[in-house]
């Protein structure tokens, strides 16, 4: 193998399971070994995912940022870029641009900054005014300092378009999520029925998503009370972690609804309880690009989510899934109820979705289109 290859430095948060971690890992794991040499660098390494990382046998390097005040986390990663003299840094999150950027007053070789945009808020504007004011800057600050930025949807490239002010010779470009679509099925769906108590006769609806304000999990409850007043076997399920964990459990409580929805946090094997759901659902605020999505379709499960962001990009006019109206709960219920009863139409969107993932999503698409960006921005040092 050659000894010169292409160094990229990918400079994450966490290895947790969620969508851009996962994207960040089918680039690791695919891209041409014997042109690239992918580094991982982390500002923490707890997360589902190590295990998958650990498999690619890239290099793994673990900061330990403790979420405090660390300058010793500084010297460590101007240490660090000295030692591996990457080529190109890959950077995803607000809080790993500021910290590289800092580090990089004591770096000065060339570095290829790929910035990338993976949802409607680079950071946390979805939360207040205060927030999208720092957003916003977080935004302009990582097209500015990038030599290329990369999105995951037109909608995105739209997006950020109004915001920014785009340059001609750095225009935002647009890849799309891609997968292997090598989702381990390891337990049958009447075993994980069977363990979070589910009858097989009972109609299970799961949502996978981040558990914070912007997945809009008030509306998801608000539908789920009117779904189960007309079918008390609808079941829901939801799967992921965050910061709205324990104010989610003290909703259900309050809305009466713990006989119907479960909150099963963050799971490795999170194929298996997609496989073992009839219809999968977003009720998002804002979307990217949905890796729920792309793995639901992937899946052959009929989807229903809110028509934001990039979701009518993978789900169409309704041909591959049926796009709802955002906060309305009365949309979502009714589109639930509707496909409850008919079966055919489940099927056949199911059937539907999964061909146009596969075609949308290959793994040979978005590793194409990353290599192909990596050499020609080196090439333009």
């Amino acid at each position: 193998m050659q000894t010169n290859r292409i160094k990229v430095f990918f400079y994450i948060d966490s290895f947790r399971i969620g969508g851009m971690h996962r994207q960040v890992l089918y680039l690791v794991k695919h891209m041409n070994k014997e042109i690239f040499e992918p580094i991982m660098c982390t500002s923490n390494s707890d997360g589902g995912l190590l295990g998958e990382y650990e498999k690619v046998g890239c290099k793994l390097i673990d900061l330990g940022w403790k979420r405090t005040i660390d300058f010793a986390y500084e010297i460590k990663l101007v240490k660090i870029l000295y030692s591996v003299k990457p080529d190109i840094v890959f950077i995803s999150e607000a809080q790993n641009l500021f910290y590289f950027r800092i580090a990089k007053f004591f770096w000065f070789k060339k570095i290829i900054q790929i910035g990338s945009f993976r949802a409607m808020t680079f950071w946390k504007g979805h939360l207040n005014k205060f927030y999208h004011i720092i957003d916003t800057l977080f935004s302009k600050w990582l097209y500015l300092s990038s030599d290329c930025v990369v999105v995951n949807s037109y909608a995105m490239k739209n997006h950020y378009s109004s915001i920014l002010k785009i340059k001609p010779n750095n225009p935002i470009k647009v890849i799309y999520n891609g997968s292997d679509f090598d989702f381990a099925v390891t337990k049958s769906s009447e075993t994980i029925r069977n363990e979070i108590n589910i009858a097989v006769d009972e109609f299970v609806i799961i949502m996978i998503a981040r558990l914070d304000p912007w997945k809009d999990f008030v509306t998801l409850f608000e539908a789920a009370k009117i779904v189960i007043a007309v079918d008390k076997k609808a079941k829901f399920v939801i799967v992921g972690d965050g910061e709205l964990r324990y104010s989610l459990e003290q909703m259900i409580e309050e809305m009466d609804l713990k006989n119907n929805i479960q909150l099963l946090y963050e799971k490795k094997d999170i194929f298996n309880y997609l496989n073992s759901t009839d219809i999968s659902v977003l009720s998002t605020n804002g979307e990217g690009f949905s890796n729920s999505i792309l793995e639901s379709m992937a899946m052959g499960k009929p989807i229903i989510a809110t028509n934001v962001g990039g979701n009518s990009e993978l789900l169409g006019a309704n041909e591959f899934g049926i796009l709802v109206d955002p906060k309305s709960s009365i949309m979502l219920a009714d589109a639930i109820i509707e496909l409850i009863k008919d079966e055919n139409k489940r099927k056949d969107l199911g059937k539907n979705a999964r061909e146009r993932i596969f075609e949308l999503c290959n793994i040979e698409k978005l590793i194409h289109s990353y290599e192909e960006l990596f050499i020609e921005r080196l090439n333009n040092i």
